[in-house]
């Protein structure tokens, strides 16, 4: 099984453009399973919707060096290429511990990296060779994005340091460009002409790039991994919205979840409810986009509300905490489950960031004093939050209110915080 990691300098840099041009050229030929690094929800989307397979994230703040292992060995079984993309800069995360280089290191894959030359020539050489010098990365090829003329490429290639390989070059194109969401990227879902723009990246791609080459260049020494699953107990049911405005889901999250539940999916924007459900979860998303019909749906609204009065376990991460809030606020007032008894605010500025939350009591089968590693990422925040007992308080990030996380009515748990279950103490949150 052949794998590497797409990179780049910095953000903004077109890997998930290029990253995805890759996958659905590969995906004609042989069967690819992309990756993500990091805890992004949107990119996995394009990546998916590229090699036709779900994407799965790699996230090492949350899931551990070992778990990011077990994860690519696991989700590349029985596939020719796994295609990582990686997450900002090469270096760049929470510190550098976290970051695409340290991935490339736990799982010893070599680094493809995506170069912007736009407004620069011989002076890309210098990039690459900080960039793999810096941390004694195993940088093995490049691709240049952006190229404007032969000449302009001929500078660029003829700077580059001994031991990487040019692969090739990717030419300016309109076509190619990815509208903005307030979130990063807008979803697939939300982009009607994602299927053009993946199909145009891969005959640039095709085109363009040395694909035999890059494949060469790829390890092909596998992985060990171990299982680390949850417990089989009884089979019950867990009930998860999932629709437009709730569909931030890790991959990875649903199958472990599968090895312990029978999931059924439902809609809250199509007013469906799921009678019986031994546990609901609520995952993120753009429940913002969608107040109208949320407020309007008013069955969905009251099974939740009756649920959580019965002591249902719900787990509502951030866009799910918001839909259980007692309204949101944006042009008016929409009314929402009112579960938690607090209004929340869209706004324009975002928060972000990952976050380490301490368990300020017990709660489920979470004991106080736990430590749980996630992340946050949305525009919103509690207009009324009166003294509430909060299950957590922020060692990192922002939280709900000054520094603290986690919202509780009797069996119902609602955080800004994202989990990944792969992790064996963040799993405690999980019901």
């Amino acid at each position: 099984m052949k794998r590497f990691i797409i990179a780049s300098d910095r953000s903004g840099s077109g890997k998930t453009t290029v990253t995805a041009g890759i996958v659905r050229a590969i995906s004609k030929r042989m069967r690819v399973r992309a990756f993500k690094a990091g805890p992004d929800f949107i990119d996995p989307g394009y990546l998916t919707k590229a090699s036709r397979e779900a994407t799965v994230n790699l996230d090492l703040w949350m899931m551990g060096n070992q778990g990011v292992v077990n994860s690519l060995s696991r989700y590349s079984r029985g596939y020719d290429v796994s295609i990582i993309e990686g997450v900002m800069g090469l270096y760049d995360g929470i510190n550098t511990d976290y970051s695409t280089a340290t991935l490339s290191k736990v799982t010893k894959t070599p680094v493809i990296l995506v170069i912007n030359c736009s407004n620069v020539s011989s002076t890309v050489g210098a990039i690459i060779e900080g960039l793999k010098s810096y941390g004694n990365v195993d940088v093995r090829g490049v691709i240049f994005n952006k190229v404007g003329s032969e000449t302009h490429y001929n500078y660029c290639k003829n700077s580059v340091p001994e031991g990487v390989k040019v692969l090739g070059r990717i030419p300016f194109s309109k076509d190619l460009e990815v509208n903005s969401r307030h979130l990063g990227l807008v979803t697939v879902e939300d982009n009607g002409e994602v299927e053009k723009i993946i199909e145009r990246a891969s005959s640039i791609v095709e085109e363009n790039l040395d694909l035999e080459l890059l494949l060469d260049l790829s390890e092909s020494d596998s992985l060990p991994d171990s299982e680390d699953a949850f417990n089989v107990e009884t089979r019950k049911t867990l009930a998860i919205a999932y629709d437009e405005a709730f569909s931030f889901y890790y991959k990875e999250n649903l199958d472990l979840l599968k090895r312990k539940y029978n999931l059924v999916f439902f809609s809250p924007l199509e007013n469906e409810e799921v009678q019986n459900a031994d546990a609901i979860y609520l995952g993120g998303g753009y429940p913002e986009l969608h107040m109208d019909y949320l407020e309007r749906n008013s069955l969905t609204k009251k099974w939740i509300k009756e649920s959580s009065l019965n002591d249902v376990p719900i787990l509502a991460e951030c866009g799910g905490m918001m839909y259980l809030s007692s309204s949101l606020v944006g042009e008016r007032k929409y009314a929402m489950t009112g579960v938690f008894d607090m209004e929340i605010k869209v706004k324009d500025k975002l928060t972000i960031g990952y976050t380490r939350l301490k368990a300020t009591k017990d709660i489920g089968r979470v004991t106080q004093g736990s430590i749980l590693q996630g992340h946050e990422f949305h525009v919103s925040s509690p207009l009324s939050v009166e003294e509430k007992d909060f299950a957590f308080e922020n060692e990192i990030g922002k939280g709900i209110f000054q520094k603290k996380d986690g919202v509780v009515v009797k069996n119902t748990l609602g955080t800004y915080s994202h989990f990944h279950f792969s992790n064996s103490g963040t799993r405690t949150v999980v019901f």
